[in-house]
This record gives structure tokens, C-alpha cells and sequence, in this order.
């Protein structure tokens, strides 16, 4: 067994995996999101992981104390953790975090994923996408229910969702938990639950995917104010942490030299301002899928960012190759999201990796191109290597 991380990928072909997401009978999933391969990591892959997952939760702890939120059903339940796989002296590659974020949309479209990679090829049930299941648990979806949708009078709250990129796992949810998904607006507070006028349908449990903050403000105010009304609800992936947990918590955490981030007004400058250029990547706390993110800021692009605690910049990392694709040559290169479950009574658990592979080092889900081996795929592991 290797003492050095490693990731092993083993392609479909686009043909092949088309086919076999059709075969799911799951929602259409666009094509140029998806990568037509998987990985495997090691041992000392999923220890690197653990150990800097481990790390992080212990310097977020004060973050994810429910007092911190002042509304009622809030809690931090959920983490979507991102690792680039970085360059190391004396190793194939090592890990810097890249964000930090709170929902779990992309969790249906992992498993209609998941099924069409198992049956192209099933590599046994020893390997697995997510922490091994509790004995006797009915299934991935069946393990899932009681914490994303646990009523049947479940809905999947978003803003305008049909008309956004992520619509593909919305759909999915509908598909593998029988939720319904509706845009805020058609919403209203009833009795302390949630009440669509148009069906006559009374919701006791919203799985959100509303972030309030990317509300225009006069909206924000409204679609706070209603759901807060609805005090009697329960919830999965409160919107009150997207406030809390976000690219921003990295600026105030103490990190390793190589992926260190500081808040815009308090990173660190060399007496000589040209020195600043090309050392740095800067990141708006609100920005997602791309958006928001400055790749070579200058010293005088440093300067002008908005401020304060609106951006952090953090130590430029160079990344790393982990395959190339056998059709087009082109290096890969990957970002692991670790999807952490928090619940109290369990240790953190995952309930996915996902591998987010780039030729360009960038592993957004939006603006991708339909270069062959680039996109979503899952990343699997050896149950063996997984604690108890």
C-alpha cells in the first residue's frame, strides 16, 4: 500500500456513460457537466482528507455553535468542503482548500451518477463514493431521507429555480425523494409552515438552497420575513449559515503557509507593490460558480477591492496534473468537494466525494467546456480505509 496520496482514474467514454445515465430513468443531466470517468483514491489519500477535514472543523467550532444564529431551526448541518490538489515536495501531489460552503444541491445528481458508473462497471461493494452506511440502513437514498426530506410534506426551496444552471439536481431530488420544488415567491407563511396558495399544499420541512445573501435587498428582507414566520418548521441546510460559512471563514482560520487566505484589508505586502503581482488569488465572499474570482491580481487591483470582509486573498498554489485523458492528451486537473454531514449523537460522516476535474485548473461547475474528461465525477474509496 502507497504511504503517498494517489488517485487513479478509470474512463467510460462519453457514449457509454450517456447511455448508462439514461438507463437510471433518473432527470437528464447535461453532458458537458459530467466527466466520462471515475476515480479511485488511496489509503493515504483518505487519511490526508480526514486529517484536514478533522483540522478544519476543530478552528470552525466556534462558528457552527447554534447560539451564533438568533433563528429559530437554525443549525449547521451540512459542509461542502473543496481540497485543489496542489504541488508537494516528495509526493504526487498534496491538498489546499480551496472554500468553504453550506448546501447540498449536488447530492441527487451524485447519486443518479453513481448508478450509471455502477453499471458500466461495478467495481464491488467494498468501494464506495461516501462513509460506509449504518448496519442494517436501506440504501443510500433510504439512509438520506430522514435527514434531507424526513415528511412527506417536504419542499425544495430556491430562487427562480428552473431557470438556474443547478436545475439538473433539483430535478433529481424530485426524482429520488418525491420533494417538491418551488421558487420562494410562491410561498407563504401559514400557521407557522410554509403554504402554496396555487396546490393548497402545507409544508412542515424545507430543504433549502436559497442563498438570501445573492437576493436583490428588497427582496432579501421579504424572503427572510417569511420564512422566519414559518417558526415551525424543520429544516435541512438552514439558509441563516450560508451567512456564516463561506469562502470568508477561510480568513479566519490559521491554515498552512501554501493555502493561507487573509481578509483584502489585512493581507500581507511586500515593501515593493510590484512584487504583490501574480503572488495572489482573490475571491468575493459572495461569489459562486466562478463568479467573483481574480486569478492574477495586481497590487493596485488588491487595493481597489471592495472592503471590509467583502474579499479574501489567499497565497497563489500551484496545481497539479493527477491524469491525462487518454482521447484528448490534455492534463486533468481535480478538486475533491467533501459533502460533510453534521448531526448531533454521530461523528461527521460524508455523504460524497466528488472529483471536479479541469484542464485549466479551474473546477467550476458553470461555463464548462465540453472537452472530453472534464466536469463532475466521483471520487471512491476502499471501505477497508474507513473508520468504524
Amino acid at each position: 500500500m502507497s504511504g503517498v496520496p494517489q488517485i487513479r482514474l478509470e474512463f467510460f467514454g462519453s457514449e457509454a456513460l450517456t447511455r448508462a445515465l439514461s438507463d437510471t430513468g433518473a432527470p437528464h443531466l447535461a453532458r458537458s457537466l459530467i466527466a466520462d470517468h471515475r476515480a479511485f483514491g488511496n489509503e493515504a489519500l483518505r487519511r490526508a482528507i480526514d486529517d484536514k477535514t478533522r483540522h478544519l472543523l476543530q478552528a470552525l467550532e466556534p462558528q457552527l455553535a447554534p447560539e451564533r444564529v438568533p433563528w429559530s431551526g437554525a443549525r449547521a448541518d451540512v459542509l461542502a468542503l473543496d481540497l485543489a490538489l496542489v504541488e508537494q515536495a516528495g509526493q504526487p501531489f498534496g491538498l489546499a482548500w480551496v472554500e468553504i460552503q453550506a448546501f447540498t444541491s449536488m447530492l441527487p445528481t451524485f447519486h443518479t451518477l453513481h448508478l450509471a458508473q455502477r453499471r458500466l462497471h461495478d467495481p464491488g461493494a467494498h468501494w464506495l463514493p461516501h462513509d460506509a452506511l449504518p448496519r442494517g440502513a436501506s440504501g443510500w437514498v433510504g439512509h438520506m431521507r430522514p435527514w434531507v426530506a424526513p415528511h412527506a410534506a417536504t419542499v425544495l426551496v430556491e430562487d427562480r429555480p428552473r431557470e438556474r444552471m443547478n436545475w439538473p439536481d433539483l430535478d433529481a431530488a424530485r426524482h429520488w425523494w418525491q420533494v417538491d420544488v418551488h421558487d420562494w415567491r410562491e410561498l407563504l407563511p401559514l400557521d407557522g409552515y410554509l403554504w402554496n396558495p396555487l396546490t393548497a399544499r402545507r409544508y412542515t420541512h424545507v430543504w433549502n438552497r436559497l442563498i438570501l445573501p445573492d437576493l436583490p435587498l428588497s427582496e432579501r428582507h421579504r424572503a427572510k420575513a417569511t420564512l422566519q414566520a414559518a417558526d415551525k418548521l424543520s429544516w435541512h441546510s438552514h439558509p441563516a449559515w450560508y451567512e456564516g460559512i463561506d469562502k470568508g471563514s477561510l480568513a479566519d482560520l490559521p491554515l498552512a503557509p501554501h493555502e493561507a487566505c487573509h481578509w483584502a484589508e489585512n493581507h500581507p505586502r511586500p515593501l515593493e507593490p510590484a512584487a504583490d503581482d501574480g503572488r495572489w488569488v482573490a475571491k468575493s465572499v459572495g461569489g459562486h460558480s466562478g463568479s467573483g474570482l481574480l486569478l492574477n491580481p495586481t497590487a493596485a487591483e488588491l487595493s481597489a477591492l471592495p472592503r471590509p470582509r467583502q474579499w479574501i486573498v489567499q497565497n497563489k498554489f500551484r496545481q497539479v496534473p493527477i491524469g491525462h485523458h487518454p482521447g484528448s492528451g490534455q492534463p486533468l486537473f481535480g478538486e475533491i468537494r467533501c459533502m460533510l454531514g453534521l448531526q448531533a449523537g454521530r461523528r461527521p460522516w460524508v455523504m460524497a466525494w466528488i472529483l471536479r476535474c479541469s484542464t485549466d485548473g479551474i473546477a467550476t461547475m458553470s461555463g464548462r467546456r465540453t472537452t472530453a474528461g472534464e466536469g463532475m465525477t466521483l471520487l471512491y474509496f476502499d471501505r477497508a480505509c474507513m473508520p468504524a
